[in-house]
C-alpha cells in the first residue's frame, strides 16, 4: 500500500510539472481613482521561460481601426510572480507590441500598469475609458495585455474590479460571486467576450428592465453627472421596450442570453455608440433624454442602431473582419453591408418603436439625402473605397471634405439598402421585404452556432434573389463598385411614393440639428455652412459659394453691410429674391474682403413629400410589427 501511495504521489508531482502555465489571464482592476482620470491594473499573464511577446489591443472589433490607445499607458512595468523586476522593450515598428524575458521556473508574469482615461483620439472614443466625480467608463482592451500566440476566442480572463464607494454598474459580465462593498468579480470570459463587454458606473444609476413577454432578459441602464437626467419618463421607457421586442422580432430571435443598453447621459463624455455582442456602450448629451426636442434628434436613432449590430456586425459580420486576436488587421471592403445594412435597419426601428413618428423621421431622411447629393467625391471615388480606407477619413482636414467623401458607407449604405427592400416589395406585390431577409441571414440556433460568424457577399446576393428575382451582383457593383455621377434617387418616387423638393422654411429637425451643432446651414441655397461665431465649416463644390471665392477656414463678418448672425445670413439668402445677391463681409486670414454671391432664389430646404401618384410604400416600411403588450 506505502508503495501504491508512492507511485501515486509521484503521478500527482509529474503531471502538475509539466500541466503548463495558468489557462487564462487574471485582470484585477482598481477603478477607486477614475474620478481623477486613472486606472490602475495588476494581470497575471502564462508565460513559459525564454522570451514572452505581449500585446495591447490595437484593433478592437467594432472601431474598423488600429485605434487601441496605447499612447495613454502611465506605466508598464514586468514582474516575476516572486516579485523580480523583468525587463522589457518595445517593438520598434508596432508600438502595441512588447517583448520580456521570462526566468527560468516561472509559469507566469505579473503585470502592472496605470491607464489615463479622458484621452481619446479620433478613432478610440468607442474603446475608450472615462471618468469624472459622478460616473465612469470601463473599456477593457485598455487596460489588458495577451500573449502573442494566443486565440482570443480560447483564452479566458478572470476580472476582478474595485470602484469607488456608493457606485453602481451596468454591464453585460456575468457576476461570478455577490459584490461586496465596492469589489466586485466576475465570471472567467474568452478575451473576445470580456473585451466586447464594457461597463458604465456612477453615483447616480438606474436600471429598467425592458423584458417582454417571450424574450430574453433586457436592462436600460443609465448614469450620469445628474441624477435629474435619468429620471426618464414611462412613455420613453415604453418605447423603449418596444424597440427590444420589434428588433427581436425583425431578426426572429436573440444572439445573446441577455442584453444590456449601457447609457451614458453626459456633456463632458464625448458622445458616442459602439457595438456589443450583449450589451452596446451609447453616450448622449445630459439633457438629451428628459428635453424632447434633443431626444428626437440624434439620440433617437442611437440606441437602434448598436442595437441591431448584435445582429448584424457581432454575430455575422464580413469574413474579412474576423480575427483571432486584436492586433491582426481588418478589411473593411464591406463595411456598407456592415454598417449601411445597420444604418438603415436602425433608422426603420427608432420609427417602429415610437421613438420617432414616421413624419419626424422624414426631415431627418430628407437631410441625409440632401447631404450625400453634394458628395463630389462621389465621381471619382467609389462607396467600397469609403469602406476599405474607413478609420482614414476621421482624421482628415475639414476643408472640402465633399471632394474627399468621408465615411459614406453609413448613409450612402443606408440608400443602396432602402432601395434593396424597396426593389423586394415591388417585385413581390408587398408580400416580401428585407424582413424576411433578416430573418434568414441573420437566423442561428445560439447554442450551436459560433459567436461570430463570417461571410461574404455571394451568400447575400444568393438569398436575396430567393426572395426577388433580380441581378442583384450587378445591382450592388453599380451602386457600390463604382465612381457615380450622381446618387441613385429614382426610385424614391417610382417605388417608394414619395419625391424631393425644395421647401422655402427649414424644417423643425433642422432648426433644432443647427441649434445642437451651434451652426448655420444654407447649403442648398448659397453652398456653405458656418459656426455661430461666423466660421465657415463647409462650401458645397459648384454652389454660389464657390464660385464666389469662397473656402472653409475664412470667417463671415457681416452679411448685408450688418454685422454677421446666424439669422441675418438667412435673411440674406431671403433678401436675395429681390436684391439679386447677398453681400458677404469675410475675414480671410487678417485682410476683410467683401464677396458678392450672385444668388437671387431665396431659401431653399430640401424635403421628402407624397408623390400622390404613385402608392404609399415607405410609410409601410416604418409600420410596427409586433402589438402592443397589455399591463
Amino acid at each position: 500500500m506505502k508503495e501504491f501511495f508512492a507511485l501515486l504521489s509521484l503521478c500527482v508531482f509529474t503531471l502538475s510539472a509539466f500541466a503548463g502555465p495558468p489557462a487564462g489571464i487574471s485582470l484585477d482592476v482598481d477603478a477607486r481613482e477614475i474620478s481623477r482620470s486613472l486606472l490602475h491594473a495588476r494581470l497575471e499573464i502564462p508565460a513559459k521561460p525564454g522570451e514572452l511577446v505581449v500585446w495591447y489591443p490595437k484593433w478592437i472589433p467594432g472601431v474598423h481601426a488600429p485605434a487601441g490607445p496605447v499612447q495613454n499607458l502611465a506605466g508598464l512595468r514586468f514582474e516575476s510572480a516572486a516579485g523580480e523586476t523583468l525587463e522589457w522593450k518595445r517593438d520598434e515598428v508596432e508600438m502595441n507590441r512588447f517583448l520580456i524575458t521570462v526566468p527560468a521556473g516561472a509559469d507566469r508574469v505579473i503585470a502592472k500598469l496605470d491607464y489615463t482615461c479622458n484621452q481619446p483620439t479620433n478613432s478610440s472614443s468607442g474603446v475608450d475609458s472615462f471618468g469624472n466625480s459622478k460616473v465612469g467608463v470601463i473599456n477593457w482592451n485598455t487596460v489588458l495585455l495577451y500573449p502573442e500566440d494566443a486565440s482570443i476566442d480560447t483564452m479566458t480572463a478572470s476580472v476582478r474590479l474595485q470602484l469607488p464607494a456608493g457606485w453602481r454598474f451596468g454591464t453585460a459580465l456575468a457576476a461570478a460571486t455577490k459584490a461586496e462593498g465596492t469589489s466586485l468579480a466576475f465570471e472567467p470570459m474568452t478575451l473576445r467576450r470580456i473585451v466586447d463587454s464594457p461597463l458604465i458606473c456612477g453615483e447616480h444609476f438606474r436600471s429598467i428592465e425592458l423584458t417582454g413577454k417571450n424574450t430574453p432578459p433586457g436592462f436600460l441602464h443609465i448614469t450620469s453627472e445628474a441624477s435629474s437626467a435619468i429620471a426618464i419618463d414611462d412613455k420613453l421607457i415604453a418605447q423603449y421596450r418596444k424597440l427590444y421586442t420589434e428588433t427581436l422580432a425583425l431578426f426572429g430571435g436573440a444572439r445573446f442570453e441577455s442584453y444590456h443598453f449601457l447609457l451614458v447621459c453626459s456633456d463632458t463624455v464625448p458622445r458616442n455608440g459602439l457595438e456589443h455582442l450583449a450589451s452596446s456602450f451609447n453616450v448622449v448629451g445630459e439633457r438629451d433624454l428628459i428635453d424632447d426636442k434633443k431626444r428626437k434628434g440624434w439620440a433617437a436613432y442611437l440606441l437602434p442602431h448598436e442595437f441591431v449590430h448584435a445582429w448584424c456586425g457581432k454575430f455575422r459580420r464580413p469574413a474579412s473582419m474576423i480575427t483571432t486576436s486584436f492586433h491582426k488587421p481588418e478589411r473593411t471592403k464591406l463595411l456598407w453591408v456592415y454598417e449601411g445594412l445597420t444604418q438603415y435597419l436602425g433608422e426603420v426601428l427608432a420609427v417602429r418603436s415610437g421613438l420617432l413618428t414616421f413624419e419626424e423621421h422624414l426631415p431627418a431622411l430628407a437631410g441625409k439625402l440632401d447631404w450625400l447629393m453634394h458628395q463630389d467625391g462621389r465621381r471619382w471615388r467609389a462607396l467600397e473605397d469609403t469602406a476599405i480606407a474607413s478609420w482614414l477619413s476621421r482624421g482628415h482636414s475639414g476643408a472640402w471634405s465633399q471632394l474627399r467623401r468621408g465615411q459614406d458607407y453609413y448613409d450612402e449604405g443606408l440608400v443602396v439598402w432602402l432601395e434593396a427592400d424597396a426593389l423586394i416589395r415591388e417585385k413581390t406585390d408587398g408580400k416580401k421585404s428585407l424582413d424576411d431577409f433578416c430573418k434568414k441571414f441573420f437566423a442561428a440556433d445560439r447554442e450551436k452556432m459560433p459567436i461570430v460568424m463570417g461571410y461574404e457577399l455571394n451568400e447575400i446576393t444568393g438569398l436575396l434573389r430567393e426572395l426577388a428575382e433580380q441581378d442583384w451582383d450587378k445591382f450592388f457593383a453599380d451602386r457600390v463598385s463604382k465612381p457615380r455621377d450622381t446618387l441613385a434617387l429614382d426610385f424614391l418616387t417610382r417605388t417608394l411614393g414619395y419625391r424631393l423638393q425644395y421647401n422655402a422654411k427649414p424644417s423643425e429637425y433642422l432648426t433644432e440639428r443647427e441649434k445642437d451643432r451651434k451652426q448655420v446651414s444654407v447649403t442648398a441655397s448659397l453652398g456653405l455652412s458656418a459656426g455661430d461665431d461666423g466660421k465657415i465649416s463647409t462650401i458645397i463644390p459648384g454652389s454660389p459659394a464657390d464660385r464666389a471665392g469662397l473656402a472653409g477656414g475664412m470667417t463671415i463678418a457681416g452679411v448685408n453691410e450688418r454685422k454677421f448672425s446666424g439669422q441675418r445670413l438667412k435673411d440674406g439668402v431671403a433678401d436675395s429674391v429681390t436684391l439679386g445677391k447677398v453681400e458677404l463681409l469675410v475675414l480671410d486670414g487678417e485682410v476683410f474682403r467683401s464677396i458678392p454671391l450672385n444668388y437671387s432664389e431665396g431659401p431653399k430646404y430640401l424635403e421628402l413629400t407624397r408623390a400622390t401618384d404613385h402608392p404609399d410604400s415607405l410609410s409601410t416600411i416604418f409600420k410596427p410589427v409586433t402589438k402592443d403588450e397589455k399591463n
